[in-house]
């Protein structure tokens, strides 16, 4: 990833850059080569807030320019590994998350209270986030998963 996005400041709809990192063959044989620029979206950005609610951040990788040899570029579709969007929270302790689903009245009601004026984390994705894409190809011709 290129740019850096935070779930503080991200609209849906933003555009975010990443390069590849590995090499990639294409079925009819074409080689797409580390180092090529790719483009997406964020699908969905939730900041921070009261009640321990914690960013989020829905990335959607949209295609990479592939350069050809006459010098053109062309896009290459692209979808997220695993899944699409793939979204990302800061982690909740695991204490904390507990605490807050005590039955004894009194801790109880002294974590809701806390939870109630406690902000929750933005998270930030940047340059060394790393994530897979695959190229999306021809549907027509391929078994939709």
């Amino acid at each position: 990833m290129l740019d850096r996005v935070a779930s503080a400041s991200a609209r849906v709809g933003d555009a975010f850059r990443f390069r590849t990192t590995e090499e990639m063959t294409l079925e009819d044989g074409q080689t797409i080569p580390a180092g090529t620029l790719g483009y997406g979206i964020v699908r969905d950005a939730s900041a921070a807030g009261r009640h321990d609610h914690n960013g989020d951040i829905a990335l959607e990788p949209r295609y990479l320019i592939v350069e050809k040899p006459d010098g053109s570029a062309t896009h290459l579709a692209v979808a997220m590994n695993p899944t699409l969007p793939l979204s990302y929270s800061p982690e909740i302790g695991m204490i904390e998350k507990g605490l807050s689903h005590v039955p004894l009245p009194v801790p109880g009601l002294l974590i809701t209270g806390v939870n109630t004026v406690r902000w929750g984390k933005n998270i930030t994705l940047g340059p060394g986030f790393t994530f897979s894409v695959l190229p999306v190809g021809n549907l027509a011709r391929s078994p939709v998963c």
